[in-house]
């Protein structure tokens, strides 16, 4: 029942950073086990996870955005 400020206030961050952050948790499963098992484009970096990339939210879309296809 917290706002998203509020929850960004006690972890201590600013509320467009938390923002960023948490859509990270949205992304497809194929995504995330091309980074974990390092298979992803090198251009494919947190920051531009975090900061440049505006997420779709389905996945098909994501795969062909991030080049994991």
């Amino acid at each position: 029942g917290k706002t998203m400020a509020e929850l960004a206030m006690e972890a201590r961050v600013g509320s467009s950073y938390f923002t960023r952050i948490l859509r990270l948790s949205f992304l497809a499963p194929e995504v995330v086990k091309a980074i974990l098992r390092d298979r992803h484009p090198m251009e494919l970096t947190a920051k531009r996870l975090a900061k440049e990339i505006r997420l779709p939210i389905a996945w098909e879309k994501q795969r062909a955005l991030l080049g994991t296809v």
